[in-house]
């Protein structure tokens, strides 16, 4: 039995880069910069930012395979 995508199925991939992504932002930053005194329209548009970074590239690396 031969592994056609690594350790872990496509799906899996996206899902793990998917938490890392919405932790990564809402736990690790947010907080910080709205004690900092940043506008909270600026966090969140901080973090849909982040949040973006690897769908992008799982969308990018979907329509590359195709």
């Amino acid at each position: 039995m031969t592994r056609r995508h690594g350790l872990f199925g496509p799906n899996a991939v996206r899902i793990i880069a998917l938490v890392l992504a919405v932790g990564m932002a809402s736990t690790v930053g947010a907080p910080y910069l709205i004690q900092a005194g940043v506008p909270l329209l600026g966090v969140v548009a901080l973090s849909l930012l982040v949040f973006a970074v690897p769908l992008v590239a799982i969308l990018r690396s979907e329509k590359s395979r195709r």
